[in-house]
């Protein structure tokens, strides 16, 4: 069979797109390169295209510094701000505000730049294409340079590799059958499922025992879990759900927590409101939660709404490693650039 042009160009698109070898391979890679402190212009004369569709603090600034300290430049664009924008479904007459289709946007970029990123989560309207991440296999589609993945409606996988990464340098690599509990929290706004599908994923990729903690109309879909719980399964580990926060806390060696919508938002957003906001309000990860634990490190992607997700007795506490985690972004990035353009440190 013939392969497509985006079947043989290298991506991260999805944490798929690597086997569980790969993917600590590239983990272990960053952790080289932070002990290291790695600036050396391997990827002189390089250049990133990074195209954000939504806002970014840590992804956008970690991109950029991880492209200058291995000598590569960059191009930031922003559909609709300083640029066209871009009219993203297929077969549609552009007789509106879009003045550019997304197929001739992403061709031309890559004939301008050798790595693309892509910051596209979802809008909450349909659950259908969140799950196909149509926006971001568009994407990959149309490009002929390596795409990666800087949040999509479906997956974060550069999140992801942080993730990884903070917890092996936490748990000293020992990860094997440790208790990861990923937690629901309140938050005023329905927030995407990426960074929680990922983060599942990742733990169970590492090895460890997932918890997913949540209210029960706030539990991920089927598709997102079976993927986590086949990952667990081939690992030696499991996947389990728990309704009752204080005991999925128990004995747990990290506890991620983290807001995300309820499914019901894509059809019912006033009732999903009224059930984020009211309904499981008590949902706050505290210094009472964190003391049912096994002195278990507090991590969370950012940015995180204080005393809303989290108290502040816990961010501020020596178990909270989620500035480690932030940092890790910008190294995990070098090794994943590093890795699309066939550079070594």
């Amino acid at each position: 069979m013939t392969q497509t042009i985006a079947e043989i160009i290298p991506r991260f698109a999805h944490l798929s797109d690597w086997d569980d070898a790969t993917l600590m391979d590239v983990i272990r890679h960053a952790r080289r390169l932070k002990k290291m402190q790695f600036r050396k212009p391997v990827a002189s004369g390089k250049m990133l295209g990074l195209i954000f569709f939504n806002p970014s603090l840590r992804t956008r600034i970690s991109f950029e510094t991880a492209a200058v300290h291995l000598g590569a430049g960059t191009s930031i664009i922003q559909p609709g701000q300083g640029v066209w924008s871009f009219e993203t479904q297929t077969g549609v007459i552009m007789d509106g505000d879009c003045a550019e289709h997304l197929k001739e946007a992403v061709q031309v970029i890559s004939r301008y730049v050798d790595v693309i990123g892509v910051r596209a989560f979802s809008a909450m309207q349909s659950l259908k294409e969140d799950l196909e991440d149509r926006l971001l296999q568009d994407i990959v589609r149309y490009a002929t340079v390596p795409v990666i993945n800087m949040e999509s409606a479906r997956e974060h996988p550069c999140q992801a590799l942080a993730d990884g990464l903070t917890m092996l340098e936490h748990l000293e690599e020992k990860t094997k059958n440790r208790k990861f509990v990923l937690s629901w929290a309140p938050h005023p706004k329905p927030l995407p499922m990426a960074v929680p599908n990922s983060a599942l994923e990742i733990a169970a990729r590492l090895g460890m025992n997932v918890t997913l903690a949540c209210p029960p109309k706030m539990t991920l879909p089927d598709a997102m879990l079976e993927n986590v719980r086949s990952h667990a399964s081939k690992n030696g580990s499991q996947l389990s759900i728990e309704h009752d926060q204080k005991e999925a806390f128990r004995d747990a060696d990290i506890i991620y927590g983290k807001s995300w919508a309820a499914p019901l938002a894509y059809n019912d957003p006033d009732a999903e409101s009224k059930l984020r906001t009211e309904t499981c309000s008590n949902w706050t990860i505290t210094r009472d939660l964190m003391s049912i634990t096994k002195n278990a490190a507090f991590m969370h992607c950012l940015p995180v709404r204080r005393n809303v997700v989290v108290s502040d007795d816990v961010l501020d506490g020596s178990d909270a490693i989620h500035v480690d985690q932030a940092e890790n972004r910008l190294h995990v990035q070098k090794a994943v650039l590093m890795k699309l353009m066939g550079l070594s440190s």
